[in-house]
């Protein structure tokens, strides 16, 4: 029974490590299926949505126990979800046990996440390059790349705050075209290139995407989920730009 118990954790830790990371909810639930047949259980079934997940696993001797776990932070990180996949594939395969399953998923979910210094310089980077496609130049990439460093590192302050998301969208909105107004006084620039690039990184693409993808395949309730929560960011981030547009 102790090896049905670390089976159970592996397969939890892995459904909710992806759905933490904003992967697909058919990957979270097709990804506990295979981990638990793997594992020696005769029969698992989960069903998962954006915001947690229903999980039983069945042993032959009747013996049945349900977990649910509520999924309450969500952030986009895709290389969480390849790893995951490639532990899933392995125990799939029978190379790991669910020992090793169960401690490579502890390791990946213990990792350091990346100094809020690096995080804003990545952000603004992209914050840069998308005003250089929107038509702009050095003078637009250089003040998108400030503006957007300065949103970025505002995003500790919001999660200390217990902001919720879509307020964090409006906030960030309005700072990004703040920053930008202010900078393209000092600085000139195309002011339409230099807001677009600062605010686009922003932009829910993965969760529409996620959300087009969940409804495809039938999950109706997490695919229109995924929608109303990535609409309501876009919206709201739009909205920070054009109240301080009109002020």
């Amino acid at each position: 029974m102790e090896q049905y118990q670390v089976g159970m954790k592996a397969v939890l830790l892995a459904a909710e490590t992806i759905l933490e990371s904003s992967g697909e909810t058919y990957r979270a639930e097709e990804t506990a299926l295979r981990m638990a047949q793997a594992f020696g259980f005769d029969r698992t079934e989960i069903l998962a949505f954006p915001t947690g997940f229903t999980i039983a696993f069945y042993l032959k001797e009747g013996w049945k126990e349900t977990h649910v776990v509520r999924i309450r932070d969500r952030a986009i990180q895709l290389d969480s979800i390849n790893e995951v996949n490639t532990i899933s594939r392995k125990a799939a395969c029978g190379e790991m046990s669910a020992m090793e399953s169960l401690k490579a998923l502890q390791t990946l979910r213990s990792r350091p996440v990346p100094h809020i210094l690096q995080q804003s310089l990545i952000f603004a980077l992209s914050a840069g390059s998308f005003s250089v496609m929107f038509g702009g130049g050095f003078t637009e990439f250089f003040v998108s790349f400030i503006a957007g460093f300065l949103m970025r590192t505002l995003m500790p302050l919001y999660r200390h705050m217990q902001a919720p998301a879509p307020l964090v969208a409006l906030f960030s909105g309005a700072v990004a075209a703040i920053a930008s107004l202010v900078l393209i006084r000092v600085f000139g620039g195309n002011q339409e290139a230099i807001i677009a690039g600062a605010i686009m990184p922003l932009l829910p693409g993965i969760a529409m995407t996620n959300a087009v993808r969940d409804t495809m395949r039938g999950d109706l309730i997490s695919g229109t989920a995924r929608g109303a929560d990535a609409f309501l960011s876009a919206v709201l981030l739009a909205a920070g730009v054009a109240i301080v547009m009109m002020l």
